[in-house]
């Protein structure tokens, strides 16, 4: 009778640990932003979207949210559609923006990936962060009423055709507007501003209620994990067995159970001290291991061509507004170089694969060091 009542005990013991740990991981849950779209048009919160998608609403707006191609497809049926793409999980693949090119004659892309801006921009390619007050200085009507925009995100450089507005470093610009065929796509690098928390400063609310109100249908496009397969029978979830979840479930307890089965304490707790600052270099090779995984090199390079060009301006003694323009032809005046040769070296010359990466790197380090070489007194 004791060893029954005690295998009773044992087990009543198991099924509360594993209610109080579904009820520990439900609470902890119920706050975290895990799973949950950046500039969400349905979350209130600071990072979220909701006031532009509740101000559109009230403007007469029919605002859909879709989180999938095939809902997309299907709400972009009529012809007065705006289609905003906000892949901000970077799931959608070169097939996939094949295809969403064709649902609207309006599409307007935030902080598109290197993949995005290859398929549906050609001649538009990432040119380093944005950021701080900036000024409209182009003729598209939402940026001129605008006026001036908090320019947080990325930004772009585009061909001599293009609408490019509010520049950054470099010749790159926050909102850029190019007309393919019948289609007009617009890139807002300044995704920042649709959040709740930075709608209201300077003309951020002006521009984004111009950009998304221009029709009188607004489908906003963020895509979840299942299109990241992009199968034309449907989600991935659509397919799995009826047996799976509860298959997973039956794990989870068993995993649960062996561990109380097995543990076994090993010890005290040993306090140890961490570090309390984290070197840059760390940071730097995180990073690079990011874009590496990503495939995107026109990042690593732009981020590299931006950092060169604050450098050089620095050891030339030009000012922190200083464009390339005249970082280039101070460069070529002390160097002896080409300008021609350094413009496309701080701008244009492309990185097709790792090893051209590295190269252009060390040519941007080799430029740095023949300066500062010849400005040091013999």
């Amino acid at each position: 009778m004791s060893r029954r009542l005690g295998a009773a005990l044992g087990w009543t013991a198991v099924a509360l640990v594993v209610v109080l740990g579904v009820l520990a991981v439900w609470a902890a849950g119920r706050d975290s932003a895990v799973g949950q779209h950046f500039r969400s048009p349905d979350d209130p919160s600071p990072d979220g979207a909701m006031a532009v998608a509740e101000v559109l609403r009230d403007q007469g707006v029919d605002v859909t949210v879709t989180h999938s191609f095939w809902e997309t497809q299907a709400a972009t049926g009529g012809s007065d559609v705006t289609l905003l793409v906000d892949d901000d999980w970077w799931v959608l693949t070169p097939e996939a923006h094949e295809q969403v090119l064709t649902l609207s004659r309006d599409l307007v892309l935030v902080q598109p990936t290197d993949d995005a801006l290859e398929t549906l921009t050609p001649g538009v390619a990432y040119g380093g962060f944005s950021g701080g007050v900036v000024d409209a200085d182009c003729a598209l009507p939402a940026a001129e009423r605008a006026g001036s925009i908090q320019a947080g995100g990325d930004a772009y450089t585009a061909p001599a055709d293009a609408i490019r507005c509010f520049p950054a470093e470099g010749d790159a610009f926050s909102v850029v507007r190019i007309e393919r065929g019948s289609r007009t796509i617009t890139v807002l690098g300044a995704g920042d501003i649709l959040s709740n928390a930075a709608v209201t400063e300077d003309g951020n609310a002006a521009l984004v209620l111009g950009l998304l109100g221009e029709n009188r249908q607004l489908v906003w496009y963020q895509p979840d994990m299942d299109d990241y397969a992009f199968e034309p029978d449907g989600s991935l979830a659509s397919r799995q067995a009826d047996w799976y979840l509860p298959l997973v479930v039956l794990l989870l307890l068993v995993g649960v159970a062996a561990a109380l089965w097995r543990g076994r304490r090993m010890g005290p707790v040993v306090v140890e001290n961490l570090p309390v600052e984290v070197r840059s270099s760390e940071t730097m090779e995180g990073r690079a291991r990011l874009y590496e995984r990503s495939g995107s090199r026109d990042h690593a390079l732009g981020t590299l061509r931006t950092a060169t060009v604050a450098r050089l301006a620095r050891i030339l003694g030009l000012s922190r507004t200083a464009g390339t323009d005249e970082v280039v032809n101070a460069c070529a005046a002390i160097t002896g170089r080409d300008p021609a040769a350094i413009d496309a070296l701080l701008r244009t010359a492309p990185a097709r694969d790792d090893r051209e990466l590295v190269r252009l790197s060390d040519e941007l380090l080799r430029l740095e060091h023949d300066l500062a070489r010849d400005l040091t007194p013999r």
